[in-house]
């Protein structure tokens, strides 16, 4: 009796065990825009199984309640997920972007005078027309020159949009489909070789950069580096 007893109750564990097991489905997003994001790592940290998301942002990865998820993604903050039951998720990424700051160009005051910049004649001081008594004569006057501090201000946000858009142009070009064009890389390892190795402004925009060249020898130095330098916690991107 005791004997099928037992039997019996080895049975319900293992059918227990079997029913808790799983696929876990979902959908990766970025935050606020809902673009579907390709290429995140999604790991089960439990059995240390992982997938990547593809084009529509899905994912399916073995897993059961209780287990911990990752995501990982080149140039988004990572996030974690403990899951308390088995249905779809959908996950919200925040991106790892840098923001220009504020440029506010403030008008000189003349004294007396209603003055403001005309976009039209190319940011000149336009001054409504008074007599000596400054009474109003009707029309304007444009004066056509240009402060140092005006040349100055506009210098320096035609620099940060510039430099924003170059930005752009280097984390458009390291997302791992596109380097995994160049390297035999995947998962956890593509994000810390892209970690390690995406350029800055300064280098991809030098004369000369050639990226299939620099990607073979950033690869040639990955491969020799010990696994804990490898592994890096933030990206940085500057010129």
């Amino acid at each position: 009796m005791v004997k099928y007893f037992l039997a019996f109750l080895i049975t319900c564990l293992a059918t227990h065990m079997v029913l808790g097991q799983g696929n876990i489905k979902g959908r990766i997003f970025e935050n606020t825009t809902r673009i579907e994001l390709a290429d995140i790592e999604v790991r089960n940290l439990k059995t240390n199984e992982f997938t990547l998301t593809d084009d529509k942002g899905k994912f399916s990865i073995a897993a059961k309640p209780g287990d911990i998820l990752t995501f990982h993604g080149f140039a988004y903050n990572p996030d974690t997920l403990l899951l308390t039951d088995m249905h779809d998720r959908e996950v919200f990424l925040v991106p790892q972007l840098r923001t220009l700051v504020e440029v506010k160009v403030i008008t000189d005051s003349t004294k007396n005078f209603n003055t403001y910049y005309d976009p039209e004649f190319h940011g000149q001081t336009v001054v409504y027309s008074r007599d000596a008594n400054l009474n109003y004569t009707g029309g304007i006057t444009i004066r056509f020159h240009v402060s140092q501090i005006d040349k100055h201000r506009r210098e320096k946000r035609a620099k940060k949009l510039k430099e924003q858009t170059e930005l752009d142009e280097v984390i458009r070009i390291f997302r791992p489909a596109n380097i995994a064009r160049f390297v035999p890389l995947k998962g956890m390892d593509m994000t810390d070789f892209l970690i390690l190795y995406t350029p800055t402004i300064k280098v991809y925009f030098a004369p000369g950069f050639d990226l299939p060249i620099y990607l073979s020898d950033c690869y040639k130095k990955f491969v020799k580096l010990p696994e804990d330098k490898k592994h890096q916690q933030k990206l940085v991107v500057s010129n």
